[in-house]
């Protein structure tokens, strides 16, 4: 779960899915990432997706538990995909928001909740059932994994979706610190950001 945490910045974006048919009492769990020349998001919907669907009118539930959130582009393929697939329901959950003050980003993360997509933070329940669902080991201990120490970078994060989703100014701050260690901090500047999040539910 290391490529989740919150509080680093990892280059990959791994993606956890599960993919439910209404004609299949079977879900279909499995990860991808993202290569040097394809995003993960990409690679399930042109790869992945295809290859499992059998009955274009059945229709299909999706989860995706990310370790960043779409880009801007991504989501622009995403609304295609989406399009295309009338029947497919999506919901997002994602450990961090991706270059998360670049306009295009951020204006693709509410075109997707606009069109009914749900983009959700990773809470600590959240990160317990991936650990069951994709990681669990015999040999592991849970409490050895369990993310406690996330918390704050949780709730910082899901500030900033906030901000985003209702349109108003950035308040998440990162950093480079020493070596190069990622410093978060919260910016709140003026009454459209404190509404905002106020009314986070982290």
């Amino acid at each position: 779960m290391e490529n989740y945490d919150p509080s680093v910045l990892p280059k990959e974006t791994y993606l956890l899915y599960e993919i439910k048919w209404s004609s299949s009492k079977k879900t279909w769990q499995n990860c991808c990432h993202n290569s040097l020349t394809e995003h993960a998001e990409i690679y399930f919907l042109e790869d992945i997706f295809k290859k499992e669907r059998s009955d274009p009118s059945a229709h299909c539930s999706i989860t995706w538990y990310m370790s960043w959130s779409p880009c801007g582009d991504c989501c622009k393929a995403i609304r295609g995909f989406l399009k295309d697939q009338p029947n497919v329901n999506l919901v997002i959950y994602v450990a961090r928001i991706y270059w998360h003050k670049e306009e295009n980003n951020r204006q693709g993360l509410r075109s997707l909740v606009n069109i009914g997509v749900s983009i959700r933070v990773m809470d600590l329940p959240a990160y317990s059932y991936c650990w069951r669902t994709f990681v669990d080991d015999e040999d592991k201990d849970e409490d050895d994994y369990w993310p406690r120490h996330y918390s704050p970078w949780i709730i910082l994060y899901s500030l900033e979706l906030q901000s985003i989703l209702q349109n108003i100014p950035s308040c998440l701050e990162i950093s480079l610190g020493e070596n190069h260690t990622p410093v978060f901090s919260l910016c709140v500047e003026d009454d459209q950001q404190k509404s905002a999040l106020t009314s986070a539910n982290p």
